[in-house]
């Protein structure tokens, strides 16, 4: 640096070094001191380059120099290269000035005269000469606070000001405590003409060195330096000088202050913005503000090198002042004008602010900086899912930073008439989509990473993508990019309800609509109302309705949910405001009845009730299923269970739905729909599964219930309890159309008319069997249950039986009479009858033996009492009197009689039941149509007035009959027996007689006698009940087939056999395919084994004489048992003839005779087989003549009249011993019986 002296001469910009225009010698005596002392301190708060050289009284000549880079400086002087390098940064100066004395030549001094070198003049460079200096010395200190980017810089400033103005009140300064901590952020830089040992660095050093400056000058201020130079122009003293021809306008010089002062503070804000955290997290800011200012740099330079070389050449006059004007303009025209450099900073600003916004709501989400830190987390074997926030648009490139790097690099500083236009680009971060879109983004972003913190990975990073413009949401599955466009559901609105129950509450859920697209499904949660644990379920996929099951009636509850995605779970909605189940679940098992204009409904009370819930009635909604969807309701005013809907209109299909009504606390949910149709109870059964043929009119099978209580049973509707029914029994002949006249009740109770094209069978016969076979098969109850629109006011059983008197037989017969027993004895069968109907056909004019059988064998069934509920049904009737009648009267069938004499009937013709109905002729069938539906309504009414009966009686005379039936099968083999064994007897002692001299010498010899031997003869049709120990039918035509059962056969008392000799145990009895009878053989026996089995049996030894009267105790035994049998046998007669409304007829021989005579009259298919069993059927029938009139069943021995009585004597003691034992020991008759065989 050179320093100024008196008569050095200034060429060009400044002083040559060394030159000077006069002699040390010759300037002395013309040299004047004079003393001029004085000390001065300024506060300066500016740091502009136009407050600068002012502070120091820099001319305008001089600054343009310096402003232009002519100029070096030092001492004091570098206080004006030192400039603030942060807009946060409060400056406050203080300047510190002393002068010492005043040096300068006088104006005698000044002329040619006193020249002593004259080539100053010749080189015609220099312009001026220095004649006066101005010693002193000058201190800037330089304090500077930083305060951060929230602080207000003029605040700090003014703090500062009032702080350093304390500095010179005599160089001590008292500081409290808060201004200690106040100057403790106070930074120092000091520039000087003064030598310090140590640069002071913070207030509390400015004190120190401000206080130490007076010293520093010396003691005689010899260390003063020149601090301001006077200069005389040369020109004045010689015309050859160089001098200055042209003067820079001050105005050009703050134009060039300015642009230089406006790089300055670019270089200050970008100074600011790299430091911003934005900056520094998101290296691309960074790197582009840093970029900016390189180039703003490189424009001061390149700027004030063209000052530096035009500024010379425009004071000589070699250019002229134009053009520095030209640069002025052509910079302030360029890219680096203020406007433009402003536009881009403040741009960057709001660029920076924008990204740290959004900074802030990632305080706990790593924000990575590097692709490399970006590929660590993405290679973490522990991280499955990461899911990135994105900035996308932080690489682009700005146009206008690379219009400044092109501008520099062409010769920009040319003037050209052009004036830079930036490219109006909107940036990213003001486009409002992008911005909207940021919003909704990191807003869901943040919920999400805040929400899921399991196996996923939230980071924040920057990577250009064109694509998604502003923002995006990368989503890597390992390592692998798998979406660039990630939504992930933000937080739900609120749901709705949109449907309650007792348990149970339906939400419509309403995503919003940011990542709608990605959900997979939701979360809701609930709780009670003041509960503080949610309970949580999960749906399955994104349907938006989702039900809510297992909640308490009548409780409060509130719902919140989130939406799911593959990254997790949203931020959970709002919570909703508090909804209320419904106070009980739905009325149950609704079901109704359909009649033509109305519909009862009947249903159970609900079975879920809130606490403290109760039902006070019910509403029942209704609607047609087409036309109107309006519901119509009615209340039923009371808690009842049943309810009837009136005024409907026919053959029209309605919804019900039936609802709890529960005071003030509400109504339950609607119960599950039904729909029925008003119609006849008619048109019910009509369905195409159940049709039986396609005739005129078609023909369909009425789909009743079986039901197996027993027997068969088929239930026709519902059963309806308080209804009273009625029971008809249904008897008669083969043929005599029982089956028909079911069916021909039916459809007159179902309402069938003779117009309706259709007709009902109840009972549909097997048409592939002749009449002589009987249609019914089995005992049958048909149960027409009750139904409004029927056309009788009760419930109906009719009991259809087999028809009596088939080709079959009396076999047949038998079978059937064993049916009505069982139907009758079943746990589950009827145990009341309103009438027995005789069903007859019209033409019959006598009755014939079989047809007497047939009236007498069902009428043996019953008992007496039943004889007023004795009905005939006619068959087959024209409307005259029908010529049955006087055949019944005639037969005396026991029956009540009607006003004219006639047993009691009703007349049928259902030979129109199934006629065409649609052919041109159909009067005659329409008339025994009409004539049937009358009949039947009378027949109806009749009934109605039946007085019901009990069973009892007759329950009693079918028991009577089949213990009969059980006596008489012991009776025959005990009579056949009792011959042989008399047979045997009668041989034996004849042998005996004709070998007694043998018997005499105990010698053996044979005889030949007759035994019975059991024959094993297959049966068909029925079951049998065999002892396998003993080879013995015990129970032919059982009704037990499964041998599990053979315990309830009636043969079996106290689990052991009654009938069999061995009277085993019920287990050992089967039913097989064939039963014992047995044959009489002759059989050789030895005298010494019939001696050895009568000594066994007594203990002893016996002669003759005793064998003989132990073979007589024997056939008494046999006689005693048969009288026994015949007494129970008479008790059963007697007791049937009291209680029986008439007898077997196959009790009866010459009533069996008859028939045996009447079938071989009529030979008809299998007449030989019925006469055997009629043959059969007579035994027993003789066996009962017999009992009834007194006859032996067993002849007896040839004795006199004293050996007679004694037998006679004999045997009723046996009988009275045997009946003794009965009723002490209260056996079974057939234990004593079988007791004799053994």
């Amino acid at each position: 640096m050179i320093i100024p002296s008196i008569a050095m001469v200034k060429e060009g910009e400044g002083p040559r070094l060394g030159v000077t225009l006069w002699n040390n010698e010759a300037l002395k005596k013309d040299l004047v001191v004079q003393p001029q002392e004085k000390t001065s301190f300024v506060i300066i708060e500016s740091d502009s380059l136009v407050e600068k050289p002012s502070s120091m009284n820099i001319t305008s000549s001089l600054k343009a120099s310096f402003l232009a880079g002519l100029i070096d400086v030092g001492g004091a002087a570098t206080y004006l290269n030192d400039t603030k390098t942060s807009k946060h940064q409060a400056r406050v100066s203080l300047k510190y000035s002393r002068t010492s004395r005043f040096e300068y030549v006088t104006m005698n001094h000044l002329g040619m005269q006193n020249v002593t070198y004259h080539d100053v003049f010749d080189k015609g460079t220099a312009t001026h000469v220095v004649i006066g200096i101005l010693y002193g010395a000058q201190a800037f200190l330089v304090f500077d606070s930083e305060g951060s980017s929230s602080e207000n810089t003029q605040n700090i400033s003014g703090t500062l000001c009032s702080m350093v103005k304390k500095i010179p009140s005599g160089g001590t300064v008292k500081l409290n405590e808060n201004e200690r901590e106040i100057v403790s952020k106070f930074n120092c830089t000091f520039h000087g003409d003064f030598a310090l040992d140590k640069k002071p660095v913070t207030y509390e050093d400015a004190i120190k060195v401000y206080a130490n400056l007076p010293k520093l000058l010396g003691a005689n201020e010899e260390k003063a330096v020149p601090i301001q130079v006077w200069l005389y122009p040369l020109s004045k003293l010689h015309n050859r000088a160089a001098q200055v021809s042209q003067q820079i306008h001050e105005n050009l010089i703050l134009e060039v202050e300015e642009i230089l002062q406006q790089m300055a503070e670019v270089d200050m804000q970008c100074n600011d913005l790299v430091k911003h955290p934005a900056a520094v997290t998101f290296p691309d800011i960074k790197n582009e503000i840093s970029q900016f200012r390189d180039l703003c740099q490189q424009f001061t330079v390149t700027f004030q090198k063209l000052l530096a070389q035009n500024l010379p050449a425009i004071r000589s006059g070699k250019i002229k002042v134009t053009e520095m004007e030209d640069i002025i303009l052509r910079c302030q025209q360029s890219p680096f004008g203020k406007v433009h450099t402003e536009e881009f900073l403040s741009r960057k600003q709001q660029e920076i602010q924008f990204v740290g916004s959004y900074m802030k709501c990632f305080a706990n989400i790593p924000i990575l900086t590097s692709e490399d830190d970006l590929n660590q987390v993405l290679n973490d074997p522990l991280v499955e899912c990461v899911v990135c926030f994105n900035f996308t648009s932080l690489k682009e490139k700005d146009l206008y930073v690379s219009d400044l790097g092109n501008w520099l690099q062409t010769d920009t500083m040319v003037p050209t008439g052009m004036v830079y236009e930036k490219k109006e680009v909107t940036p990213w971060f003001k486009d409002k989509h992008i911005a909207s879109k940021g919003e909704k983004y990191v807003k869901t972003f943040q919920e999400l990473a805040q929400n899921n913190k399991c196996n996923t990975k939230y980071i924040v990073s920057s990577t250009l993508d064109q694509e998604n413009q502003g923002f995006s949401i990368y989503q890597y599955v390992g390592d692998k990019l798998v979406s660039k466009a990630f939504e992930p559901p933000a937080k739900p609105n609120l749901p709705c309800i949109s449907r309650k129950t007792h348990d149970s509450i339906e939400l419509t859920l309403n995503p919003a609509d940011f990542g709608k697209g990605l959900i997979e499904g939701y979360t809701i949660e609930y709780r009670q109302a003041e509960q503080n644990n949610w309970s949580s379920l999960r749906t399955k996929n994104n349907d938006l309705q989702a039900t809510v099951r297992g909640l308490n009636a009548y409780t409060k509850y509130q719902f919140r949910y989130s939406a799911l995605s593959m990254a997790g779970a949203s931020v959970v909605s709002d919570i909703t405001k508090e909804e209320t189940t419904l106070p009980t679940s739905p009325p149950e098992e609704i079901r109704g009845e359909s009649y033509s204009e109305s519909l009862i409904l009947h249903w159970k009370e609900p079975s879920v009730r809130g606490v403290g819930v109760s039902v006070t009635e019910y509403k029942v909604e209704w609607k047609q299923d087409s036309g109107s969807q309006v519901w119509s309701q009615l209340r039923t005013g009371n808690k009842v269970e049943k309810f009837r809907i009136e005024n409907l209109i026919l053959n029209t299909s309605y919804t019900i739905r039936v609802s709890a009504i529960c005071a003030d606390l509400g109504a339950s949910a609607p119960s599950n729909n039904i729909t029925i149709s008003t119609s006849h109870i008619k048109m019910k059964f009509l369905d195409s599964k159940s049709l039986l043929h396609q005739k005129k009119p078609p023909v369909y099978q009425l789909q009743s219930e079986f039901s197996n209580d027993g027997y068969r049973k088929y239930n026709l509707g519902q059963k309806h309890v308080g209804k009273p029914n009625k029971v008809v029994l249904l008897v008669g002949a083969t043929g005599s159309g029982k089956t028909t006249l079911i069916n021909g009740m039916c459809n007159y109770i179902l309402g069938v008319d003779w117009k309706d094209d259709f007709r009902f069978k109840l009972v549909h016969e097997v048409t592939n069997q002749s009449e002589a076979h009987s249609q019914t098969s089995e005992v049958t109850a048909y149960v027409i249950n009750h139904n409004e629109e029927y056309r009788i006011p009760y419930s109906l059983t009719l009991i259809d039986t087999p028809g009596f008197g088939d080709t079959r037989g009396i076999e047949q017969d038998k079978k059937i009479t064993a049916a009505i027993d069982r139907f009758f004895s079943s746990d589950n069968g009827i145990d009341q009858i309103n009438a027995v109907c005789f069903v007859v056909q019209s033409s019959l004019a006598r009755l014939t033996h079989s047809q007497k059988y047939i009236f007498n064998s069902v009428f043996s069934i019953f008992g007496k009492d039943i004889k007023d509920n004795i009905m005939i049904l006619i068959n087959f009737s024209d409307g005259e009197r029908p010529p049955v009648l006087d055949a019944i009267k005639t037969a005396e069938i026991p029956c009540p009689l009607d006003q004219d004499g006639d047993p009691v009937h009703f007349k049928f013709n259902n030979s129109a039941l199934f006629a065409d109905n649609q052919t041109s002729n159909i009067s005659f069938n329409q008339m025994f149509w009409t004539m049937g539906a009358e009949s039947m309504k009378t027949f109806f009414q009749s009934m109605n007035q039946k007085e019901t009966k009990s069973l009892t009686l007759t329950k009693e005379v079918l028991k009577e009959r089949k213990q009969l039936e059980i006596y008489l099968q012991a009776l025959q083999p005990q009579i056949k027996g009792g011959l042989l064994k008399l047979e045997e007897l009668r041989k034996t002692e004849l042998a005996l007689q004709q070998k007694k001299d043998l018997m005499e010498a105990n010698k053996d010899f044979e005889y030949e006698v007759e035994r019975n031997v059991s024959i094993k003869e297959e049966v068909h049709g029925h079951f049998i009940t065999n002892c396998a120990k003993c080879h013995f039918t015990c129970h032919d035509n059982c009704d037990y087939d499964d041998d599990k059962d053979k315990i309830l056969c009636i043969a079996m008392s106290n689990g052991y056999c009654t009938m069999c000799p061995g009277k085993c145990i019920w287990s050992v009895h089967h039913n097989q395919k064939y039963k014992f009878r047995y044959e009489t053989r002759k059989e050789k026996r030895t005298y010494e084994k019939l001696k050895a089995k009568y000594e066994k049996a007594n203990g002893e030894k016996m002669n003759a004489e005793e064998i003989f009267q132990n073979l007589e105790d024997d056939y008494c035994n046999v006689q005693a048992v048969v009288l026994l049998l015949i007494d129970k046998s008479s008790e059963s007669l007697k007791r049937l003839e009291e209680i029986a409304l008439r007898p077997n007829p196959l009790t009866t021989t010459e009533y069996i005779d008859l028939m045996i005579q009447s079938e071989e009259q009529e030979a008809k298919l299998g007449f030989q087989e019925r006469i055997q069993s009629l043959r059969s059927v007579r035994e027993d029938a003789e066996i009962i003549r017999k009992i009834s009139s007194g006859e032996s069943l067993l002849p007896e021995q040839q004795k006199n009249q004293q050996e007679s009585k004694t037998l006679r004597e004999k045997v009723t003691i046996k009988v009275i011993n045997f009946t003794k034992v009965l009723k002490d020991k209260s056996q079974n008759i057939m234990e004593i019986i079988s007791s004799f065989f053994n």
